[in-house]
């Protein structure tokens, strides 16, 4: 690691916390952090648990057209703000670390990939209550956990690494940008 690592680079969460705080924000819909980085990836999760939540609905037996073009526009929003607070993580985690501009592009922002971890974190609450209550198909849930747990290592493994090679100069990643145009 470089020497020169300012106090805010060293306040970085680890994967494992954020999970952590993932799980926590999960079982208690009220938790809140005093730390901004992780409550802005407590929002993310919440953002993809509604996303979660409407898509459900809107594949729910005897859902008419109307409800599924309204859960529709709902993801749409959903969406349009879930960018902008990837885009707040990266710049976050920008600002946080000194990054090489010499070094090799990353193929993603840290923030997109804690996006792609806080819904590995609902998949896995969602399999586990599943695997848990009992009904008929409770095996085939629970026969899923192992992979959902060790894509969870991976991903964990593969975010530690990110941030690492970011804060040693060995790799740089360009802050999410969506530029998408929802209505045009």
């Amino acid at each position: 690691m470089r020497s020169d690592a300012s106090s805010s680079d060293e306040d970085l969460p680890t994967s494992d916390h954020v999970v952590d705080e993932l799980r926590r924000a999960l079982h208690d819909p009220e938790h809140l952090s005093t730390r901004p980085l992780i409550a802005r990836l407590v929002d993310l999760l919440r953002s993809n648990l509604e996303q979660w939540k409407l898509e459900d609905e809107a594949r729910g037996p005897g859902v008419d057209n109307a409800a599924v073009a309204e859960a529709k526009r709902a993801i749409d929003e959903l969406n349009k703000a879930r960018h902008h607070i990837v885009e707040e993580i990266d710049a976050a985690i920008d600002r946080a670390v000194t990054q090489t501009a010499s070094a090799p592009l990353a193929t993603e922002s840290p923030a997109m990939a804690f996006d792609r971890l806080s819904v590995l974190v609902i998949r896995i609450h969602h399999t586990e209550r599943a695997a848990g209550e009992g009904a008929s198909d409770a095996d085939l849930y629970a026969a899923r956990l192992p992979v959902l747990y060790r894509q969870l290592s991976d991903l964990r493994q593969a975010i530690d690494g990110l941030i690492e090679d970011v804060r040693d100069g060995t790799r740089r990643f360009v802050p999410y940008q969506s530029l998408k145009m929802y209505g045009h």
